[in-house]
């Protein structure tokens, strides 16, 4: 059975569209520009408040819809895998006291209305220069999206063999990662077009033969078809080990804070949180939850921060 399956059930509850992922996940592009005098000033009003005793309000962010990981359940209650995570890491840290609002993140975090995103993002180095990343506290998986019945790729040696062609929006990892490969592979080489259609055009492509395939995220693919009206034209196959690492070799998802004093702070005290939950086997416990698998990241990642 395939790790999407495990999903439905979480999914079918959240019954949310990601209508657009910009800033979410390991395939966009983070927001250009550098942290405001704005974060500074919210942030030492907590620390006044800190040292009076009272607990210090952290204000984190999320957009709210990209289910299973963020998205309002029909009890119009925040919930996902990133939020339980989340919320387990304050529950850990006393001195604090946690609210989460639905915004923009990343500019929230930029402009100092908030202090963390919580967002499913991956690194980029882009991001690195204007917030502080996380320790990680989960890792994502990928699969190919293809016609119901088409043979299973194996590998991208097959994906390029096959002349396939893949849609893909310039710059993203995956780009990028698929770029690398047909420099390093000039007889097997990917057939790429380059597109900004978002996820419902670009699997439309794949049923009418515009394209043959696409590689996403696994959590969040049982949620699209219904949502897209395409369950039973496409179905979802998993990506071999040796091709995952590739494309992508760090494929975790981080809580990013404003690259000052404070949202460093901020960071080692999450971190110290996040350290407890991998080794107690929160992390596990959680993602295993939503997702089925458990995804917590490898030891070996809770070395040092990634910035």
């Amino acid at each position: 059975m395939k790790k999407t399956k495990k999903l439905w059930a979480v999914l079918a509850a959240a019954g949310l569209l990601a209508a657009s992922f910009a800033g979410c996940g390991s395939n966009a592009s983070a927001n250009a520009g550098s942290s405001s005098g704005s974060a500074a000033s919210s942030s030492a009003e907590g620390s006044s408040a800190s040292d009076s005793g009272e607990k210090k309000v952290i204000k984190a962010v999320t957009s709210g819809t990209l289910a299973p990981y963020f998205y309002v359940n029909d009890d119009n209650e925040l919930t996902g895998v990133d939020i339980d995570i989340v919320k387990e890491v304050f529950n850990r840290l006393p001195q604090y006291e946690l609210k989460i609002e639905q915004a923009d993140a990343l500019q929230g975090v930029l402009s100092g209305q908030y202090d963390i995103a919580v967002n499913n993002y991956g690194y980029t180095d882009e991001r690195a220069e204007s917030y502080y990343f996380s320790l990680p506290y989960k890792t994502s998986f990928n699969e190919y999206i293809q016609r119901t019945g088409d043979e299973p790729l194996t590998s991208l040696t097959d994906l390029a063999d096959r002349g396939y062609k893949i849609e893909l929006s310039a710059g993203s990892l995956t780009a990028n990662a698929l770029e690398k490969w047909n420099a390093d592979n000039p007889d097997h080489q990917v057939n790429i077009v380059y597109s900004n259609a978002n996820f419902q055009v670009r699997y439309q492509h794949i049923v009418d033969g515009t394209a043959d395939v696409a590689i996403d995220d696994g959590p969040i693919i049982d949620n699209l078809f219904p949502q897209f009206g395409l369950e039973g034209q496409l179905e979802a196959n998993e990506i071999d080990e040796e091709t995952e690492d590739f494309l992508f070799p760090q494929n975790n998802t981080y809580f990013l804070f404003g690259k000052n004093e404070e949202g460093a702070a901020l960071r080692e005290d999450v971190d110290k949180a996040l350290k407890e939950m991998k080794e107690d086997g929160t992390l596990s416990k959680i993602t295993t939850e939503y997702l089925g698998v458990d995804t917590s990241p490898d030891e070996k990642y809770f070395d040092e921060t990634p910035n």
